[in-house]
């Protein structure tokens, strides 16, 4: 497994080229230029293009075009329409020797008529079109637990996304606690780990949400925290 700190409020562009491992887009985004995607993954050398917005079926539901009130009025048919597209633009992205993926926030852990949005789309989608990038922290945040979805699901998963939260209550998929540097929060991040080993997952990127000192700090907390972290 490879360990990675990942800025998020970098560009694509710059995130990929510094570790050849992926970029992220909105289905937005992408439906419109599968091609051109393709082909700047393919110029940087990435091994993945990862999808980290949705869209709704039908975008006049929400409130506005934002991501927040995109992913608050996602249902379950919403979430079917998206694996639909995902299948598709997996099966052109993996023909082009890069495979496709799927990175959630919190809202995929409503639960609509008794299931989970997040393991109907497990379902719906294609393992061998698509893959997942767990981001953990938004697992926890939404009331759920990593270490199930790494045991129940070990095939489904290639990357993760590491943060950490100075406290985590009541799941909520709307507003974010805190966010804390790794060790310094609330998740336990050993058995989380000890199940994506088990998974074979191939790469951790942590992400330092927010930062209450200056940020290359936060930054080494979260390696030495990563460093030490032997599972």
């Amino acid at each position: 497994m490879r360990f990675e700190i990942d800025c998020p409020h970098a560009d694509n562009a710059h995130i990929a080229a510094t570790y050849s491992v992926g970029a992220h887009y909105s289905l937005r985004g992408l439906l419109p230029k599968v091609d051109e995607v393709i082909q700047f993954g393919k110029d940087l050398g990435l091994k993945y293009i990862v999808c980290s917005s949705p869209m709704l079926k039908d975008p006049a539901r929400a409130k506005s075009a934002e991501f927040h009130e995109t992913m608050q009025a996602m249902t379950l048919n919403d979430w079917r329409w998206n694996a639909e597209h995902f299948n598709r633009i997996g099966e052109r992205v993996n023909a082009a020797g890069i495979r496709f993926g799927y990175h959630n926030h919190t809202a995929e852990f409503r639960t609509e008529n008794g299931m989970v949005c997040y393991e109907e789309l497990l379902r719906a989608t294609d393992p061998a079109k698509v893959t997942m990038e767990l981001d953990c922290g938004w697992v926890v945040v939404g009331g759920k637990n990593p270490v199930n979805y790494l045991t129940r699901y070990p095939t489904r998963f290639s990357m993760l996304h590491v943060k950490d939260f100075k406290k985590v209550g009541a799941a909520s998929t709307s507003e974010p606690p805190p966010s804390a540097e790794l060790g310094r929060g609330t998740i336990d991040y050993r058995p989380i780990f000890e199940a994506a080993r088990k998974a074979g997952i191939e790469h951790a990127f942590v992400e330092q949400e927010g930062y209450d000192m200056p940020e290359m700090e936060a930054l080494k907390i979260d390696a030495d925290y990563m460093h030490a972290l032997t599972v």
